[in-house]
């Protein structure tokens, strides 16, 4: 899948499925660079893809960290033309960052943990701070990922959010008890979308796929479904 609304803007952007075998366990680096290469008619001059390590870093990709491995990072900004910035997932969020105005792009991989930790705000400070970038310019795309529906966690999860943020209730539903436990559900979407809005980010300019991984793990890679071994789908997005 795609998001129409940055064809407009001039900008490659693709979201890859099961259609597309992607393991960064069986395949290297490269191999997967070859693969994201063959779906795209633009000849991309880099292909970037962090290591990600569920860290709340977000790092500036310029001419002097453009063959960098990027160890523990786990989001990517440029305003580099031609430089793809890729995001592996298989239930966590992937979210580009599209500054419309100065010509900024970012790639976010925001699971649990990122989202515990406020990557996103962090990515899009960073944009601030780095390209003068004014938040009520900056469309944000947040793609397929484990839903409030599927999203399921132990009581611990759920303190640690609501440490970390206010007044998230409407966010977090009451589950079964499983194993004598009590399950809760946890709308990670919802409460990165309120965080744009409170950082100032037009509701308007806020597009989600809407897919969950976990109910359409038919179609997207999941690891809550698939465990270990599953494949990954892969978030590029890159300027021409």
């Amino acid at each position: 899948m795609k998001f129409d609304i940055l064809d407009k803007y001039n900008l490659v952007n693709f979201i890859t499925d099961k259609s597309v075998d992607i393991n960064y366990s069986k395949q290297s680096r490269d191999e997967i660079r070859k693969i994201l290469q063959g779906m795209s008619d633009y000849q991309f001059k880099k292909i970037i893809s962090p290591r990600q390590t569920h860290t709340n870093n977000v790092v500036v990709i310029n001419e002097d960290n453009l063959d960098s491995e990027l160890q523990d990072v786990d989001g990517v900004i440029t305003k580099l033309k031609g430089v793809a910035l890729t995001i592996a997932t298989a239930d966590c969020q992937s979210i580009i960052l599209y500054d419309k105005k100065n010509e900024v792009i970012g790639n976010i991989h925001s699971g649990w943990k990122g989202t515990l930790n406020k990557i996103l705000s962090n990515g899009i400070n960073l944009m601030i701070k780095e390209f003068s970038s004014n938040v009520e310019d900056i469309i944000v795309c947040i793609g397929p990922s484990i839903m409030g529906c599927c999203f399921e966690v132990d009581k611990d999860v759920v303190d640690m959010f609501t440490n970390n943020f206010d007044d998230i209730e409407e966010f977090i539903k009451l589950g079964e008890v499983k194993d004598g436990k009590q399950k809760y559900y946890i709308d990670t979407i919802g409460i990165n979308k309120r965080e744009l809005i409170n950082l100032g980010i037009l509701e308007e300019n806020i597009y989600l796929s809407n897919v969950c991984t976990k109910c359409s793990s038919d179609t997207y890679y999941s690891y809550r479904v698939q465990g270990q071994d599953s494949g990954r789908n892969v978030t590029l997005v890159c300027m021409k």
